[in-house]
């Protein structure tokens, strides 16, 4: 039970999703760069201990992180990182392809010149980034600012469920060769669409980019989880 003064328990309330919005952001991205693995038992005792808070903001935290795919709640067998079948990563994708393709359409007749400045200014950085991590930040700069383009709050909610699926296979397939570069180049046939008000071109540029085929996951998830299980070992 809390307790305290009304502005002490205000304030309690108002802290806690403070807390867990930040834990969740730190486990999202330790999820997406790899160091935690899909399978990898999450402990809320351990958790609260590491960020310095109480299990309310972890717990909290777990359901935010839950609600998007990337971890799982196995009930009496724990909590792990999300491990899902190379079919549900598949879906991801073309479900989070045919989205970001409809965001480009429309963007291609809304977005803002600041938008559109800050789409080319991101696929400047992914072509001179020198590191994995510098591309993917670069890389989530420019589908945001096309997302953002849109101009469609409905879409955008909706790529905020879908696309955290996909961003840990996408982190490291960003390190397959010639993965970058290939990327920058359908970057660009994206924007000069967009900028061009061509809708439909930009929409199947997009959809096109984003998509990955069946084959190349199945393989792509062999790959991954033979690398994640040389780092274990």
């Amino acid at each position: 039970m809390t307790t305290g003064s009304p502005d002490q328990i205000a304030m309690a309330k108002f802290q806690t999703p403070r807390k867990a919005d930040s834990i969740a952001v730190a486990l999202e991205s330790q999820i997406i760069e790899g160091l935690r693995a899909p399978g990898v038992r999450l402990d809320e005792r351990s958790l609260a201990e590491e960020f310095g808070v109480s299990r309310t903001p972890v717990r909290e935290a777990i359901r935010n992180l839950a609600s998007m795919g990337l971890i799982e709640d196995l009930g009496r067998r724990g909590i792990v990182v999300a491990k899902p079948t190379a079919a549900t990563v598949l879906d991801a994708f073309l479900v989070v392809a045919e989205l970001e393709g409809i965001a480009a359409r429309l963007a291609a007749q809304r977005i803002q010149p600041m938008q559109l400045q800050e789409a080319r200014d991101a696929n400047d950085r992914c072509a001179t980034a020198q590191t994995v991590s510098a591309f993917n930040e670069a890389n989530m700069s420019l589908h945001n600012a096309i997302i953002a383009g849109s101009q469609n709050r409905l879409l955008q909610d909706q790529l905020r469920i879908a696309r955290p699926m996909t961003f840990p296979y996408r982190h490291h397939l960003t390190q397959a060769p010639g993965y970058m570069a290939r990327s920058v180049e359908e970057h660009a046939i994206v924007i000069d669409a967009i900028a061009a008000g061509q809708t439909t071109a930009a929409q199947a540029a997009m959809t096109s980019h984003v998509n990955l085929l069946g084959e190349e996951i199945v393989g792509f998830l062999r790959t991954f989880e033979t690398s994640l299980w040389h780092k274990r070992v």
